[in-house]
């Protein structure tokens, strides 16, 4: 009974023992950049002070992610009070190459008791940090988080919570709630997140923890990741695991006063007072953290620093200057928290600023011919990284909002200036009979955009024919003849002697010839079926009675069609590379022998989902468009092919399949950066041939190469083509279950750059 009896005094002893030396609360891991490969890291640990082990913890073990580990010492004991003791580690690690590393902390144990941690005492601290080095991104400085986790709450009453995240980098961050982890960086067993009457969650964009609100008292850790994305790129992560101590209290949340958001232009002011008062009639204690008191140039200021009273204030003034210039908006967190007893509470406000480039001054259009000059003011920014000029069809000259960067839907870039001193550019060879307007605006390196322009708008002098329609016959659909028309130019010079000649130039599947002369603006290509051929296009020129060349349209291409169908749907996917401004296009099909219209959309795909399997289905597609110029018929209709599809439940072969991308990235990053095919079985392919040419027929590249690789690039100036929609023809053949057997693809690619 003896020997019972001290055997059961000995687990106590033990157990009391394991309660003492257990201690973690809180902890996370930063660091900063120093050079080439080399960081600093600072592990962060918030410990129950009353254990012993807090003090005997002078280093803690960190994994580097990259095969070695190592004791890195402290170098901050603080006792925090409340039972909170703040410990720091520091530690310079130098890695050997670029890579994504993992750098872990595994501390035994957490605290006793903690609510939402099956037997916490037994279960170990674990945090994580990621480090992405990559030389083309750049190297980083991970995310620090200014708002120590050290925080308290009532139950039934809402808590709130905010890291007050600041990236020395200015990248973006975005935050998620993630499991607290223990032993060997192994989700907790049981874990869940803290029961709440209503929510509990985290604002993926300002990093607001929101507890809506706590159902029972006791302590509770939670975990959170913040990650940082450049250029939209992950390129680092910060987890923080931290404690929270809800109490049975009747105390309520202290309120802010200020605006939730400011925007300026770079070099303004701002100067706004940010006030406090507690709905209890507490003291509040007043003070704010975040980026724009962070910043090494021209940080802003608290005057004063913090305040205490019944109606605490303080202002906050900032002098921003062109390196403040930022994708991502800064934020300012505000902490009010009241003197009650026994537990004070704290809240919390974010405060958005978006410091903004200025816009281009003096910005304007005239027209040179067929060409349009732009010119403005020197651009003052000298962190900016390039100018972007940006064209459409009509002109609305809107302006902007309050807060507004960047450009609009409906423009199309034009051309990027990387030489940020410029003042002029002029582009060539435009449309006439359609109203252009133009903006401008700054880029910078991260990506920011600044205000955009005031509009510039021009006409240009039509003195040239328009094409207006390259159709399928509408009196005659099945036959798959082309309805060509064209206008007369309205400002013919006086040189000029009547009557006036055309010639209408066809290009049918890259083979050119003159199909037309006279004097008529129509002409009936009756020799062709639309329905059988992959590009169609057309352009005219004008002669005067003396053959001299008075001007040559742009060139128009017909609506090539494309259907296919398998497993209960038709694709239909179409191009129309035109000088007109296409409005919207009608999909129509044959039911019960007539053919209805069955959608009209504004892009250039559809599916249809009201077909069966071994049913066959005829389509053919209308656009209608118009030019912006008075005068000429509206709307241009012009249709397509009448097109046939069975459907079926046929897949690609595993022998050969061959599909193209809808948008590629050519912006030198590594990522997307060629138009390029997903292809299997490529050793099967016999011949290919792709044609990549934009809205008005110009050809920008033409391969025979299966693989394509093009880089966005025009062929005819070498030089990038502009972020906006291109469309392609491609025809493959390759060998099939049946022998030789092609395969005919046409659709839009997307550059964004």
């Amino acid at each position: 009974m003896k020997r019972k009896l001290l055997l059961i005094l000995g687990l106590l002893f033990c157990f009391a023992f394991t309660v003492k030396a257990t201690h973690q609360r809180a902890a996370e891991i930063t660091y900063t950049w120093l050079g080439g490969n080399a960081y600093e890291f600072t592990l962060t640990c918030y410990t129950y002070t009353p254990s012993p082990a807090g003090l005997q913890r002078d280093s803690l073990l960190v994994q580097w992610g990259d095969g070695s580990e190592e004791f890195i010492p402290r170098v901050v004991l603080q006792n925090l009070g409340e039972d909170y003791t703040l410990n720091v580690y520091k530690q310079i690690h130098n890695f050997s190459t670029s890579g994504t590393y993992t750098i872990s902390m595994e501390d035994a144990n957490r605290n006793f008791g903690v609510v939402n941690v099956p037997n916490s005492v037994m279960v170990p601290m674990h945090i994580e940090t990621e480090l992405v080095i990559n030389p083309f991104l750049g190297y980083n400085n991970s995310v620090q988080l200014l708002n120590a986790p050290v925080d308290k709450g009532c139950v039934g009453k809402l808590y709130l919570h905010n890291p007050s995240a600041y990236d020395p980098d200015g990248d973006s961050l975005s935050y998620k709630l993630v499991t607290c982890k223990g032993q060997d960086g192994i989700e907790i067993a049981g874990y869940t997140f803290p029961q709440a009457s209503q929510s509990f969650d985290i604002d993926p964009i300002t990093g607001e923890l929101r507890w809506e609100n706590p159902v029972m008292q006791g302590e509770y850790n939670v975990a959170f990741m913040v990650e940082e994305w450049r250029h939209g790129v992950k390129i680092g992560s910060v987890i923080r695991d931290m404690q929270i101590l809800i109490s049975n209290c009747s105390n309520n949340l202290p309120e802010i006063q200020c605006d939730d958001q400011y925007c300026l232009v770079a070099g303004e002011q701002l100067d706004f007072v940010i006030s406090a008062s507690d709905p209890d009639g507490d003291n509040v204690s007043l003070s704010a953290s975040g980026a724009p008191l962070e910043v090494a140039v021209s940080p802003a200021l608290l005057n004063p620093p913090t305040a205490f009273g019944l109606q605490p204030q303080i202002e906050f003034f900032w002098n921003t200057n062109y390196a403040h210039i930022r994708k991502a908006p800064y934020q300012l967190v505000i902490h009010a928290k009241d003197d009650d007893t026994p537990v004070s509470l704290t809240n919390v406000k974010t405060v958005t600023i978006n410091v903004m480039a200025p816009k281009v001054q003096n910005f304007a259009a005239e027209v040179r011919g067929h060409d349009v000059a732009l010119s403005w003011m020197a651009y003052p920014c000298p962190n900016a990284s390039a100018l972007l000029v940006y064209r459409k069809a009509g002109c609305d000259s809107y302006a902007p909002d309050e807060c507004e960067t960047g450009i609009r839907n409906g423009y199309q870039l034009v051309a990027t200036l990387n030489d940020v001193h410029s003042i002029s550019f002029v582009e060539h060879d435009l449309s006439q009979g359609v109203e252009y307007e133009y903006r401008i605006l700054a880029q910078f390196p991260d990506g920011a955009l600044g205000i955009v322009s005031d509009a510039a708008c021009v006409t240009l002098k039509n003195d040239s024919p328009l094409m207006t329609h390259v159709s399928n016959d509408s009196i005659d659909l099945v036959s798959g003849h082309v309805v060509t028309c064209w206008t007369q130019p309205k400002d013919i010079d006086e040189q000029y002697v009547a009557p006036y000649s055309y010639a209408l130039t066809r290009v049918l599947d890259g083979e050119t010839a003159v199909v037309y002369e006279g004097v008529d603006t129509t002409f009936l290509d009756a020799t062709l079926d639309l329905a059988e051929h992959a590009s169609l296009i057309y352009k005219v020129e004008m002669r005067d009675a003396q053959h001299q060349l008075m001007g040559t349209s742009a060139t128009a291409s017909a609506v090539m069609l494309s259907v296919s169908g398998t497993n209960d749907e038709a694709m239909l996917t179409w191009t129309e590379a035109v000088p007109w401004i296409v409005d919207s296009t009608q999909v129509v099909k044959e039911v019960d022998n007539r053919f209805v219209r069955i959608a009209s959309v504004t892009d250039m795909a559809y599916t249809d989902t009201d077909v069966e399997n071994d049913e066959t289905y005829r389509y053919y597609v209308r656009t209608y468009g118009h030019y912006t110029m008075e005068g000429i018929v509206r709307p241009l209709v012009n249709y397509s092919a009448i097109k046939t599809v069975r459907i079926g439940h046929e897949e690609p072969t595993e022998e050969f399949s061959y599909t193209l991308p809808n948008v590629f990235t050519p912006n030198g990053d590594g990522y997307n950066d060629i138009f390029e095919p997903k292809v299997t079985g490529a050793d099967l392919i016999i011949s290919a041939k792709t044609v990549i040419f934009n809205r008005w027929g110009n050809i920008l590249c033409d391969t025979d190469d299966p693989l394509i690789q093009w880089d966005g690039k025009s062929k005819q100036t070498k030089m990038d083509c502009p972020s906006g929609t291109y469309f392609y023809v491609c025809d493959i053949s390759y060998i099939g279950e049946a022998g030789e057997e092609t395969m005919h693809l046409q659709g839009s690619i997307t550059i964004v750059r």
